[in-house]
């Protein structure tokens, strides 16, 4: 089921933030604002955040920062070593750590996987998170499971006796810790598996951004030296430090996640090492649930399910498979990391740390789901992504993400517009432009509410065709338009009519911005993507030529509106302000050709000359910025030089230890922390991925998933396939050493 999703093989430019290592990843070597362990999908969202050692420090939920209990040891000729979770036995010594804190030795973060190296006494014990991005394989890709491996080296050749330890606690089930859990363990010649829920189901029902049904698992394959047990936290953590292994017993006193803290627990013995532990100890964590997404469309309601549920008859299967399959998802995460670093590191080392972080950050918060046929079966063939967690299919999220679903596999992206546009297609409320989003709070895909009472008609329905235009650029297929024409007409028409003059409609940036009236930034998306839609309907042999002509036009009148003293205004008329036009970079990425060089010449001025220290802000009404759209404003950019001094503050922000959370979408370019409460872990920062996309050529049209969860033309997919952009990419390296050398 394996297919590549990358065939282009590049020259690799090493810089100074990043290594090629034994086992063949790349990554970076420090710290960022949040180290992610087992993110793998909306809900199964778990970050190391925080300045403690990971041995002090229990992980925290991506959804809303609170604790999924997660406990880790190594056991060392008898003494223990903390190396995950701040396990302590505050029932008989309160206060007192159960285990040393195991020694950080080093951490390699690439974009699939977060290697650590731990000093456990005489040993190093390396721990690597490896969470899949397999983009073109469907079955792979909405698994909702990560591995993690344990191996451990002599690290003064003598010998030593090690056991390694694993427990998860309820609290991966809910943000409220007095509600009711069940459990069970079973075990089989195939899978010894712990999966525990809460005693009462909420199905569809998330508080929090914490889903309020479903499975969490802790999984091992069986092999000597493995055990396993369920119990209270200390007793299971107290047992291993006193002998070494668990007593393969289960609790059956079913009690609230924080009653007693029952825990699911793994141990193996891997024996007396001399020098290396022969093959990694492997645990499979995940959190499933089933129906996944509620999606409305004309009044249907669907109750969609993970797409994996197409290959495999139970969960126990599945999990069995995901376990057996450790070895190749290990070589295809170490192929994704290490092209990935090949392209990124070609524009520049500070820039390949971003889009490694931002990787599964933006993979995570989608799922492939497929509904059930009136035969009952699951329908292959009805495919459908939703994206979560800020509402469902924001179309904001999608637009600013767009660069890296087309870096990766543009039909990930062909397949999240679909439910949208499904849903203005059945619609009985004809708005004439794109709603915001399909749903409030994700999985609930039951059509827009709120956003209904604060639309942004100009800004979505400018995503949705920019979004859409990239999309037939980097396929070649524009069947999505044809297949949907009067829907895109009415969609053009609407750009057509208030692109130039927005008035006081909001934008994604108004909580920055303020929203001012005739926002040029938001003109401006309006405008090329009208332009887009009329180069679009022109490669369907139709004629485009008023929306091609009236985008001209409109393209004319902005330059003189948006006059300012520097670089362009904010909003019409208002001359002593600057917005950095990031909307620009779309005019640059779909070839539209509105704009002079000019123009992108005067906003590199202005961006040389107001980067703060830790970005470019959105204007000059602000000191908030976002990374991507920083990213946006780099690929604007004419000269090297400021692409890369936008670049190095982006990088400067991620590493200063200033925020304790998952990448925040918006922070202070200034102070370096996040001003805006609870804008972290959002997939909008896949637009860092914009200047990967930003030269790529059309490639062989991408068709519907196969049956086991490929893409149909996966093969041929050729990210940065292009000898032009190569060639580019190399000069600009070049350049950018020689400027250093100046």
């Amino acid at each position: 089921m394996r297919t590549s999703w990358w065939n282009g093989v590049f020259a690799s430019v090493l810089l100074s933030t990043f290594t090629f290592d034994s086992q063949g990843v790349y990554g970076f070597f420090y710290e960022p604002v949040g180290v992610p362990l087992a993110v793998k999908s909306p809900f199964l969202s778990t970050w190391k955040t925080g300045s403690d050692g990971m041995g002090r420090n229990w992980p925290k939920s991506g959804g809303n920062l609170g604790v999924t209990g997660w406990a880790g040891f190594a056991r060392v000729d008898g003494v223990l070593y903390s190396f995950l979770g701040a396990a302590a036995d505050f029932s008989h010594n309160p206060g007192v750590w159960i285990g040393n804190a195991a020694q950080n030795k080093g951490l390699e973060i690439t974009a699939s996987q977060t290697i650590y190296t731990f000093g456990c006494g005489g040993m190093d014990v390396k721990v690597t998170f490896i969470n899949p991005i397999e983009p073109s394989d469907f079955t792979r890709l909405s698994l909702p499971l990560i591995y993690v491996s344990v191996t451990a080296t002599s690290n003064d050749g003598a010998t030593h006796r090690v056991q390694v330890y694993s427990d998860l606690s309820g609290e991966w089930l809910s943000a409220d810790s007095g509600k009711s859990m069940t459990w069970s363990t079973t075990k089989s010649d195939k899978l010894i598996l712990h999966t525990f829920s809460l005693a009462e189901q909420s199905q569809f029902q998330a508080t929090d951004n914490r889903v309020q049904y479903g499975l969490g698992y802790h999984a091992m394959l069986p092999s000597d030296g493995v055990t396993y047990q369920s119990g209270t936290d200390i007793v299971l953590r107290q047992g291993f430090n006193t002998g070494g292994i668990l007593n393969n017993t289960a609790d059956t006193t079913f009690r609230a996640i924080n009653k007693d803290w029952p825990c699911f627990a793994f141990a193996k013995d891997l024996g007396n090492i001399t020098d290396s532990s022969t093959a990694p100890v492997v645990f499979a964590v995940g959190l499933s649930r089933d129906p996944a997404i509620s999606y409305m469309a004309g009044g249907t309601q669907q109750s969609r399910s993970l797409f994996y549920r197409t290959q495999f008859s139970t969960d126990t299967d599945a999990i069995s498979f995901f376990l057996n399959d450790y070895e190749l998802a290990v070589s295809s995460a170490n192929n994704f990391d290490s092209k990935l670093n090949t392209a990124a590191s070609q524009i520049s080392g500070t820039y390949a740390d971003l889009t490694f972080l931002a990787a599964r950050q933006v993979a995570s918060h989608i799922e492939v789901t497929v509904s059930t046929g009136s035969d009952g079966k699951l329908n292959a063939s009805d495919i459908m992504v939703f994206m979560g967690n800020d509402g469902v299919n924001r179309m904001e999220e999608i637009y600013a993400s767009a660069p890296f679903w087309i870096y990766v596999n543009p039909e990930i992206l062909r397949l999240m517009l679909l439910p949208n546009i499904r849903w203005q297609q059945l619609s009985s409320t004809n708005t004439g432009y794109v709603v915001d989003d399909i749903g409030d709070t994700y999985p609930q895909a039951s059509g827009p509410r709120s956003s209904l009472l604060r639309p942004k008609a100009l800004e979505s329905t400018g995503n949705m065709m920019i979004a859409t235009a990239a999309l037939i650029k980097a396929t070649g297929n524009a069947a999505i338009v044809s297949e949907n024409a009067d829907l895109y007409k009415t969609w053009a028409d609407y750009l057509k009519a208030n692109a130039l003059i927005p008035g006081t409609q909001s934008t994604t940036d108004g909580i920055m911005s303020g929203a001012p009236s005739n926002d040029t930034n938001l003109a401006l998306k309006g405008i090329i993507a009208l332009k887009a839609y009329a180069d679009i309907i022109s490669t369907l042999g139709q004629d485009g030529s008023i929306y091609s002509d009236t985008a001209k036009s409109y393209a004319s009148q902005w330059q003189s509106l948006a006059e300012a003293n520097a670089g362009f205004a904010a909003s019409y008329g208002d001359s002593g302000s600057w917005s950095i036009c990031y909307n620009l970079f779309a005019d640059k990425w779909l070839k539209t050709g509105l704009f002079p060089e000019s123009v992108f010449q005067k906003m590199g001025s202005l961006y040389a000359s107001n980067i703060n220290k830790y970005g470019l802000p959105l204007g000059s009404r602000t000191t908030l910025t976002s990374p991507h759209w920083m990213i946006f404003a780099a690929g604007v950019a004419s000269d090297i030089t400021t692409r890369n001094l936008i670049i190095s503050a982006a990088q400067d922000y991620i590493q200063n230890g200033k925020d304790d959370m998952p990448w925040p979408s918006i922070y202070d370019s200034i102070a370096g922390n996040a001003t805006v409460v609870g804008v972290y872990n959002r997939p909008a920062v896949g637009g860092v991925y914009a200047l990967l996309v930003k030269e790529l050529g059309t490639t062989v049209s991408t068709g519907d998933s196969n049956s086991d969860g490929g893409s149909n033309g996966s093969n041929s997919r050729m990210i940065l396939q292009s000898t032009n952009l190569t060639v580019i990419y190399i000069l600009s390296f070049i350049s950018s050493a020689l400027l250093c050398l100046v």
